[in-house]
């Protein structure tokens, strides 16, 4: 008995840990009507993706410590892991999900 309660405790956990690495990704959504690059600041790295219209970035690893990012809204935007955001041609907005 003993070892079921434990083995389902480690099971549990595990579970858990993969449910909060996967929910720990920052969600870029394109809502615009066309492809968008933008640039990505990571601190001691840059990048520029290009996102297609109706669709997502994900980035799980890269922005740990949260990063920057500038697309066709003319300003910089700061970000947390874990948050997603949409933009559409103009636009940030915030909280937006994939």
């Amino acid at each position: 008995m003993e070892v079921d309660v434990t083995k389902s405790v480690m099971l549990a956990a595990l579970a858990l840990a993969l449910s909060a690495s996967s929910a720990s990704a920052l969600t870029i959504t394109n809502k615009g009507k066309s492809d968008h690059r933008i640039g990505i600041d990571m601190g001691d790295k840059e990048r520029v993706e290009t996102i297609a219209a109706g669709k997502s970035l994900s980035l799980k690893s890269e922005c740990n410590d949260g990063c920057g990012f500038t697309g066709p809204w003319s300003f910089s935007w700061m970000a947390k892991t874990g948050e997603n955001f949409a933009f559409d041609d103009k636009t940030i907005l915030p909280g937006g999900s994939s």
